[in-house]
């Protein structure tokens, strides 16, 4: 039935074509009739395209239907069969390789000008886990004379004389070590007032120290910080003079600390006692106990304590407090570091140590102890760079009794000294930059500025108000080594102890040294060393001229 339809629809277009096309021919025909009329064309033809609209209407489909997909899957674990076969590995042995020789022992001779001979010897046993022990020699002196301001030549010769015998057993948690030595020096005390017309005899102007000491040390060496470290030394000196004057020494120290979490506390405890032959009224005990309390980590550091002592001369006693504290903080790491702190002590000036400051005081001279009741000090460190280090200090003391040498009068020449004494208050400026230029060159320069604020006295006797060190050491392919230094020390001024104190100043000292070492070989090596390049005439002590231009050349050969 439906194709019925479309044929009956087909015939009837068909029949209505023709009759379009019949009746379109017809008026085609009729037109050709009349063509031959006139046609006037008043303009050209200008043909146009009327512009054409698209349709933008995009189709759209609303689906109200929506279907969510699910999958469902599982994964049957299959084993991988691998035909490969482990072959174990021989295990590595350590075997034993080869062990350098060790050279523990050296002996280092040299003579210089002014008659100067020079020797080293210093013997160690080789390598042992448990013991070492050793032996150490020297010897350095000079016949040499010097002139003084009258050009008349001073018996300035001298001989310095050293035996020690040392010795250590190591053990898993701590040390012990003991040592016991000899010294002997002599020389003379030539310095003179050369306004004096006289000339001292060699016998009478000579003087000798003797120091015999022992000692023993039992130190811990634990590298947990659980465990309590612990460092405990007792020492005896018996020391005398070429005029009988004895002194015997016995000192006690020992320091415990331990860390409790982050922090470390510990203490110090010690007791110094010496007594003298030439006064019974000068033995003298110091017995200190320190206490002290730290806490640190990467950017900082604090410290707090206290020093307490009790000072017995003859039968005076007194008791001495002094605060301990400090604090550092890092700004820039290892880079800008300021500190802060306070501190104090006591000094206990015996015959030993104030004749190893001067050796030409008078003999048995007494002094008594100094008490640095107050040190206040500020300063910055770090680096400049990686190679370049700094430390900048400014720092402020109150000193009582501080001693300062003068010229005795009293032997009429004034070739010994004695001292007196003030309440000081110094303040010092100190400077120190140091720089590893190359792992051949290294640098260093030093200053230090002192201001004393004085009671009693004019000047601080002998002590310089600037010193000043620079120096060089160069290592050329661990072959040749050079080193130079320069040392400044400012202008001081000396008085004679009497009753005109006469006051002299003394100039500024400038001193260039430069040495040399060659080593041959790593067993033989040659040095050579210059002093006082300048050749200038100076004073350490006033009437005391030191040596002038001066040359020493050895060798050291390793044992």
């Amino acid at each position: 039935m439906k194709g019925l339809l479309n044929n009956v629809k087909y015939k009837w277009l068909i029949i209505l074509s023709g009759a379009v096309f019949l009746s379109f021919s017809s008026s085609l025909f009729s037109q050709q009739e009349d063509i031959g009329k006139e046609v006037i064309v008043v303009r050209t033809f200008e043909p146009s395209v009327a512009d054409a609209s698209k349709i933008n209407l995009l189709p759209s489909l609303d689906d109200t239907i929506s279907v969510t997909p699910v999958f469902s899957y599982s994964i049957l674990p299959t084993p991988l069969s691998s035909d490969y076969e482990v072959e174990p590995i021989t295990p590595a042995r350590m075997t034993a390789g080869p062990v350098s020789r060790l050279r523990g022992s050296y002996l280092r001779l040299g003579l210089g000008s002014y008659i100067t001979p020079y020797g080293e010897l210093s013997i160690n046993n080789l390598r042992h886990n448990q013991y070492s022990g050793g032996l150490f020699l020297r010897h350095l002196s000079s016949r040499g004379s010097l002139k003084l301001d009258n050009e008349e030549e001073a018996f300035s010769q001298f001989s310095d004389n050293e035996v020690l015998f040392y010795g250590k057993r190591m053990g898993r948690r701590n040390q012990l070590s003991a040592e016991a030595g000899l010294q002997s020096d002599e020389f003379h005390y030539y310095g003179y007032d050369t306004r004096i017309d006289t000339l001292p005899e060699k016998d009478d102007i000579r003087q000798q120290f003797m120091l015999a000491s022992a000692g023993m040390r039992f130190k811990s060496t634990n590298t947990d910080n659980n465990f309590l470290n612990y460092d405990i030394s007792l020492d005896y000196s018996y020391f005398q003079d070429r005029f009988d004057v004895v002194e015997h020494g016995l000192e006690f120290g020992s320091t415990f600390d331990r860390f409790i979490r982050t922090q470390e506390i510990g203490a110090e405890i010690t007791a110094d006692y010496y007594g003298h032959t030439f006064s019974p009224d000068t033995s003298n005990l110091v017995v200190k106990f320190s206490p002290w309390f730290r806490k640190a980590d990467d950017e900082w550091e604090v410290f707090a304590g206290f020093h307490s002592y009790y000072d017995q001369f003859g039968e005076e006693s007194k008791i001495y407090f002094h605060p301990r504290a400090s604090l550092e903080f890092s700004i820039i790491r290892n880079y800008v570091i300021p500190y802060v702190g306070v501190d104090g002590n006591l000094n206990m000036n015996h015959y030993r140590r104030v004749a190893s400051e001067n050796s030409f005081i008078v003999p048995g001279l007494y002094v008594r102890n100094s008490n640095r009741s107050m040190d206040l000090h500020t300063g910055i460190k770090g680096n400049f760079t990686r190679d370049v280090s700094f430390n900048f200090k400014v720092s402020y003391a109150v000193i009582d009794d501080m001693h300062f040498f003068v010229n005795d009068s009293v032997g009429l020449i004034g070739n010994q000294f004695s001292v007196v004494y003030d309440d000081v208050e110094l303040l010092n400026y100190f400077g120190e930059i140091g720089a590893d230029i190359s792992d051949r060159l290294n640098l260093l320069a030093r200053v230090n500025y002192n201001s004393y604020s004085m009671k009693l006295q004019e000047h601080p006797w002998h002590r310089p108000v600037l010193d000043m060190r620079f120096s060089a050491n160069y290592n050329l392919g661990d072959k040749i080594l050079l080193n130079a230094d320069v040392f400044y020390l400012g202008s001081r001024y000396a008085k004679s102890y009497g009753n005109d104190g006469e006051i002299f100043e003394m100039e500024g000292i400038t001193d260039y040294n430069i040495g040399l070492e060659y080593r041959y070989s790593n067993i033989l090596s040659g040095f050579l060393r210059f002093n006082n390049l300048s050749n200038a005439k100076y004073y350490k002590w006033n009437n005391y001229p030191v040596q002038g231009f001066s040359v020493k050349a050895g060798f050291t050969y390793s044992l």
